[in-house]
């Protein structure tokens, strides 16, 4: 058995998928398998995936599925985990050369600490540097994500590799209609039982997109609204910071304000009633057109 899962959802992204395969091929350390869930791709993604199996340079396992979005093929993935620690990989990032090794000699310090979920570092730009320039201050070497984000302010991406034995118990919602769950969903969760490990190797690598976050999130929002209103109550209840807290509130009620489906059960915790009108001026915003 493998030490490591590699895990790739990827969805009609061929053009970058070689980048991704041949950072893999060139790992100096091979005790992975790349793992794969096709999200339902019509860019010849199954015959390229095929071409790399049939190279037997790299273990490989691939799924294919009917579209459904990066949270449902996580799920899909976690259900046939089976290796002792699992990252996800996007298609169109690329891991350099020495992060198997990495990621798994720091894995060895936290086998017999329960408390512990995995190891984290910040993602990398291209040349081996912290991506916007900040990583997680020296001195801190255990701390839950949102700690990281929040009191530290090392703002994403990030790299979180996990032990299998605790990702697996844990699955995203799904809801009829909408694709996309953000993976903070999950974390909050995680957060309250757990603590990541964090190293300051560079391990792996993705180009960041300066133009149109903010649009794109909003965007996101009106097409999965039900999704980011479970998220954001459920930061409302979970979240132990007050600012992550009071600003989920706020896009909790601008949400809700902006779903067209009333009947859907409305949370009604302090700090969402607090935050209501604030919420309806981010409505405005939110009820922008694309």
């Amino acid at each position: 058995m493998y030490s490591l899962t590699v895990f790739t959802p990827t969805y009609n992204r061929a053009e970058y998928l070689k980048k991704c395969y041949q950072s893999l091929v060139a790992q100096s350390n091979t005790d992975f398998v790349w793992q794969i869930v096709d999200d339902g791709s019509t860019d010849g993604t199954k015959e390229l995936i095929e071409s790399y199996i049939n190279e037997k340079k790299i273990a490989i396992a691939y799924r294919r599925k009917e579209n459904g979005g990066k949270a449902s093929a996580i799920n899909l993935g976690l259900e046939t985990l089976c290796t002792p620690f699992w990252v996800c990989l996007d298609s169109d990032d690329y891991l350099f050369e020495d992060a198997v090794d990495i990621i798994l000699r720091e894995c060895e310090g936290i086998l017999d600490r329960p408390d512990v979920c995995g190891v984290f570092a910040v993602r990398s730009d291209t040349s081996g540097l912290p991506m916007k320039g900040k990583d997680v201050p020296y001195g801190v070497d255990y701390a839950t994500q949102t700690d990281i984000r929040y009191k530290y302010g090392v703002e994403p991406e990030y790299v979180q590799v996990y032990k299998s034995e605790i990702i697996k118990t844990y699955r995203f919602p799904t809801y009829e209609g909408e694709k996309f769950v953000t993976e903070s969903w999950l974390q909050d969760q995680l957060d309250c039982k757990y603590v990541f490990k964090v190293f300051r190797y560079p391990v792996m690598a993705c180009e960041y997109l300066q133009d149109g976050l903010t649009h794109n999130y909003y965007r996101l929002i009106r097409k999965n609204p039900k999704g980011f209103l479970d998220f954001y109550g459920q930061r409302t209840e979970l979240c132990r910071r007050i600012k992550p807290r009071v600003t989920a509130a706020i896009m909790y009620n601008a949400v809700y304000a902006y779903m067209k489906d009333r009947t859907y059960p409305k949370k009604k915790n302090a700090v969402i009633r607090l935050a209501w009108i604030p919420g309806l001026l981010m409505k405005r915003k939110l009820g922008k057109g694309d």
